[in-house]
């Protein structure tokens, strides 16, 4: 596949790595602050457009706001997690907003993964942005990890990838950022513009690097999963589509 937070103190979610995959135990990672491609195991991903397939685009919002808006409403978020504190499985997803195989996983099989498990408290999701493509995932990953100190990283994240264009062409500009922004209820644009240059931001992409190289991750996506408070490990998928994972999510929730 292609290569892949409130106020002061602030603590994302980090997973120490051992040996064969992510960690015996989840462990918080205190974040101190203000406020090329690789072998492919998927099918080719659609192309990546602004309005992709399925995406429904309203006059001066992101494209798919409303689908996205319905997907996360009513599940508790906090930073780079979506989904309940106890849920009995932590699913990890490390993702560059730039790749177009994040997004054909965010098209195909994250809706259902969120209302067969996210949903229904069996599954939480942590998101760890790296960037794999080019500089200007860096500008897509700040802000969405700024989103993550308003509790709406998984909504602006999934926007993103809804208005993704080609790869390293620059399309990650400040207008698109300020548009998702003003995509999501209740969300704060302007204090996710200025946070994203935060020194909590700068702690949450080094960390993320850090938990990548510790897990031997270098292409996106890349999926680990196990139970919460245990030992993760990688999720070997051949597509992209609910079926790929649901194997795996139904023998952990079961």
């Amino acid at each position: 596949m292609k290569r892949f937070f409130q106020g002061r103190n602030a603590l994302f979610v980090g997973v120490g790595v051992v040996a064969a995959g992510i960690a015996v135990a989840l462990i918080l990672v205190s974040v101190l602050g203000s406020g090329s491609s690789s072998t492919q195991t998927a099918s080719e991903p659609p192309a990546a457009t602004n309005s992709g397939p399925g995406v429904t685009t309203t006059p001066g919002k992101a494209p798919g706001a409303a689908a996205t808006a319905a997907l996360f409403a009513g599940i508790p978020q906090r930073l780079n997690q979506v989904g309940k504190a106890d849920a009995k499985v932590t699913m990890v997803e490390f993702a560059d907003p730039q790749c177009p195989y994040c997004r054909q996983f965010a098209l195909d099989a994250l809706p259902a993964i969120v209302k067969e498990y996210v949903r229904t408290g069996k599954v939480k999701l942590i998101y760890f942005g790296i960037e794999v493509i080019g500089p200007n995932s860096e500008q897509g990953l700040r802000a969405t990890y700024a989103a993550g100190l308003q509790g709406k990283l998984w909504n602006f994240s999934d926007l993103l990838y809804k208005s993704q264009g080609a790869e390293n062409s620059g399309w990650i500009t400040d207008a698109l950022l300020r548009q998702i922004g003003d995509s999501i209820p209740g969300f704060d644009t302007d204090k996710m513009m200025v946070d994203r240059n935060s020194s909590v931001v700068d702690a949450a992409l080094a960390a993320s690097s850090q938990q990548a190289s510790d897990a031997h991750v270098n292409q996106t996506p890349t999926f680990f999963a196990g139970p919460t408070g245990g030992r993760l490990q990688q999720i070997a998928v051949s597509s992209l589509t609910p079926d790929a994972f649901r194997p795996t999510l139904d023998s952990l929730t079961g």
